[in-house]
């Protein structure tokens, strides 16, 4: 039976020493070797509910909709003919506000500033037009294990 593979990323960078941030080097090098094993790029969607039965998928995936995606992450991914699926909190791209929540304040007001810009709804749909899944992940980004639920 064939592989199929959902590979989760953030952001892209060239010095962002964030956790969740890859450097656009090791990116490619990870669409190389698995175009090199004979892997074929699918979105997050088509990986998953139409698997292919002769060969082997992978989807790349982005949360957050970081334009550090769409500037060194699609690129990338273009080159190679493969799609991928961005998962985007809604409340940043309608507001044009920097992503902000815990985990990421700390990055604010300092050289990695710009690294917290996200996409805009044009430049989703630009990738949406080029083959790319764009799915939500939420409005605000809440940690959803502090969220409570209501007593019925």
């Amino acid at each position: 039976m064939p592989d199929v593979l959902i590979l989760c990323y953030h952001s892209v960078s060239e010095s962002w020493p964030a956790l969740t941030s890859v450097t656009p080097s090791a990116l490619a090098e990870h669409v190389d070797r698995l175009a090199g094993r004979g892997y074929r790029g699918a979105t997050f969607s088509d990986a998953v509910l139409t698997p292919s039965p002769a060969e082997d998928v992978v989807a790349f995936t982005f949360d957050d909709a970081h334009r550090s995606v769409l500037e060194l992450a699609y690129p990338i991914l273009a080159a190679a003919g493969w799609p991928a699926t961005v998962f985007v909190p809604t409340d940043y791209v309608t507001e044009r506000r920097p992503l902000s929540w815990p985990g990421l304040d700390n990055w604010r007001e300092g050289p990695w500033d710009h690294e917290l810009a996200c996409m805009s709804w044009a430049e989703l749909e630009h990738l949406a037009g080029d083959g790319w899944e764009i799915g939500s992940h939420t409005c605000s980004h809440p940690r959803l294990s502090s969220l409570v639920t209501p007593q019925i």
